[in-house]
């Protein structure tokens, strides 16, 4: 809540020395993203090993996903400030005809941060091409979910893990004019940092692995765009 709190002063800040209200653009993003999560899919692996008794198979593996993307654009210090969602899954299951296990890790980022845009195009030119160096803060929730039928027995449950993860990334952005709105298309890699999963009820307690090692988020990996940006 503090950090939200901080993003919120430093965007008021900025908008109040604004000289003009041409000077400001909110940007709308659809986002298609890679991601490591390598501690993540060696967890998963983990309860395929410890339920060796039952074929398990790997529904999802943390693939690549759509994303979102809203965004401030300031055009008098050269910088956008944005907050995105992204989200990724692993799944694992088995059944017959006695019952079914399903175990569901659901992963949720949700980001907030500032991007410094450098414009590499000619003054001439009507399109306009950036590099982007960004710099934000995720917060992760990952969601792990058990569900398991046997005859008419049924178990469920759920136990939530909190994150808070440091990124830095660069982007290739490229811009075009379309009547009084900009159509918008990037490419980059962000670097994140991964912290240590706190379980959401008792913070004090963190995620670990069979080997004792720390089960980290993973979110590294290509980012691709394509949006629309408007003029205020």
């Amino acid at each position: 809540m503090k950090t939200y709190l901080a993003f919120a002063i430093i965007v008021f800040v900025v908008l109040s020395k604004s000289n003009a209200q041409n000077n400001l653009s909110g940007l709308f993003e659809v986002n298609y993203n890679t991601y490591s999560h390598n501690s993540l899919k060696q967890f998963q692996q983990e309860f395929i090993n410890d339920l060796s008794e039952v074929d398990l198979r790997v529904n999802d593996d943390y693939g690549a996903n759509i994303g979102y993307t809203l965004g401030l654009q300031v055009d008098s210090i050269n910088t956008q400030f944005f907050a995105s969602y992204n989200t990724t899954a692993g799944k694992i299951s088995y059944s017959d005809f006695s019952g079914i296990i399903r175990i569901t890790q659901l992963l949720k980022a949700f980001s907030i941060g500032g991007e410094y845009q450098i414009n590499l195009s000619n003054k001439e030119s009507k399109n306009k091409f950036f590099f982007g160096a960004r710099g934000f803060l995720n917060f992760t929730t990952f969601d792990l979910e058990n569900y398991s039928v046997l005859n008419t027995y049924v178990i469920s449950d759920l136990i939530e893990f909190r994150s808070i993860d440091l990124g830095l990334g660069i982007r290739a952005i490229y811009e075009i004019p379309i009547s009084k709105f900009k159509l918008r298309f990037n490419l980059g890699y962000d670097y994140v940092l991964g912290g240590n999963f706190n379980l959401a009820d008792s913070p004090d307690l963190t995620l670990e692995n069979d080997e004792g090692d720390f089960v980290k988020p993973g979110w590294s990996g290509l980012r691709t765009g394509v949006g629309i940006v408007i003029p205020l």
